[in-house]
């Protein structure tokens, strides 16, 4: 199932990610250490590969973070 930004966003938060800052349709997510994007588009799904390459920046597994809701 795709996700949306706000479920990305309520996961992050759980992971101590805070928002940095927003430009435009992306927001910056750190967790002190390193800075990353995610588009914040509320009218569609984030796309598999974006989805992707968060999940690999930050080291987690699809299904550890499906488990973090």
């Amino acid at each position: 199932m795709p996700y949306k930004f706000r479920d990305i966003e309520t996961r992050l938060k759980k992971l101590w990610f805070s928002v940095v800052r927003q430009k435009w349709s992306h927001v910056l997510f750190s967790d002190w250490k390193r800075v990353f994007p995610v588009p914040n588009h509320w009218w569609k799904d984030i796309s598999p590969w974006v989805e992707k390459k968060i999940l690999e920046f930050i080291s987690k597994t699809k299904k550890d973070f499906d488990d973090l809701k």
